[in-house]
């Protein structure tokens, strides 16, 4: 995805008064929102999505899940994968469902799940970074962003698919197997990583 393409939805903007065409990063609040509004809008469509695919030869694999059972047991299918990157609130998870996730903490740590390769952006909301702190002292490189209300979707970009999660009181979560749409999630998460602090 280039850098024109990521100014046209809001995830980066043109520096004024630059003989060089310059950006920089669209502020990780506002994309957090608009990747929250694309989930909402997604589900809704999935079921016409699916029909629609099933007319092309070229149509991408969706999985859809709404158990917490089922979610959980695809984010520990995708905790053995290499080279991930994720964005997501592991605090707001952990309030939800503190057993299932400390139990995933504690896999970590353990070395039960190696997260190769992994890069986590998470919220400055305390939670967030005390999870966060746990994660890097196993090696993990994590940065925080600030916090928005909106940021209540979980993305996960691994391999040649997409996993969107919305981890509530009514959860599902889609994954989608499309080369495409995995390398324009990654260029969308690189300008969020970008504008990301440290956590340590």
């Amino acid at each position: 995805m280039t850098l024109e393409s990521l100014e046209k939805i809001g995830y980066a903007s043109k520096v004024p008064n630059k003989t060089v065409s310059t950006y920089s990063a669209g502020d990780p609040a506002v994309i957090s929102a608009q990747l929250s509004t694309t989930s909402k809008h997604f589900q809704e469509m999935l079921p016409y999505l699916q029909t629609l695919g099933a007319r092309t030869e070229r149509r991408p694999k969706i999985s859809s899940y709404d158990s917490v059972e089922a979610i959980w047991r695809a984010f520990k299918e995708q905790s053995l994968e290499s080279d991930v990157s994720v964005i997501t609130s592991y605090g707001r998870i952990y309030n939800l469902f503190p057993k299932l996730t400390e139990e995933w903490l504690k896999n970590c740590e353990k070395g039960v799940y190696k997260l190769k390769n992994w890069r986590h952006i998470i919220t400055d909301e305390p939670k967030d970074i005390e999870i966060g702190k746990r994660l890097t002292a196993i090696g993990q490189k994590v940065k925080a962003i600030r916090s928005a209300n909106t940021h209540l979707v979980d993305l996960v970009v691994y391999d040649n698919k997409v996993s969107l999660a919305l981890i509530d009181k009514e959860p599902f979560i889609n994954i989608i197997e499309s080369e495409p749409l995995a390398l324009s999630m990654r260029g969308i998460f690189e300008v969020v990583w970008k504008d990301g602090k440290w956590v340590r």
